[in-house]
């Protein structure tokens, strides 16, 4: 399975040891979603017109039952399918966190401005 990550998960980013031992398939952007710094950390969400930079990685069940606590899913994020355009041509579904809580517009950051640097 797939996995499309766009903050601390990416490959210059801290916790991206949680990814240790999977492939990086390519760097990939999404689009309809819109990213934003929530905290330390940032959160997409649905968001027309807007697009998400990031990366995808090959993952197996073990590795995304341990992302699915380390992003608190189903309180703070919800994992969902998304499609994503990899490497600029191939269109690949792939799993991804969708921030379940309210952002703040003014902490929106434009694609121009991504990715997601810690």
């Amino acid at each position: 399975m797939y996995l499309f990550v766009y903050g601390s998960l990416l490959s210059h980013n801290s916790h991206n040891h949680l990814l240790n031992g999977c492939k990086l398939v390519g760097k990939a952007v999404l689009e309809g979603y819109g990213l934003y710094k929530v905290s330390w950390y940032p959160a997409i969400v649905p968001k027309k017109d807007a697009k998400v930079a990031g990366e995808v990685y090959e993952v197996d069940e073990k590795t995304i039952k341990e992302i699915d606590n380390f992003e608190d899913e189903g309180k703070l994020y919800k994992r969902q399918v998304v499609e994503v355009i990899l490497n600029g041509v191939e269109v690949l579904r792939a799993w991804t966190y969708v921030y379940l809580l309210n952002v703040d517009e003014k902490n929106y950051i434009p694609f121009e401005k991504q990715p997601w640097r810690e």
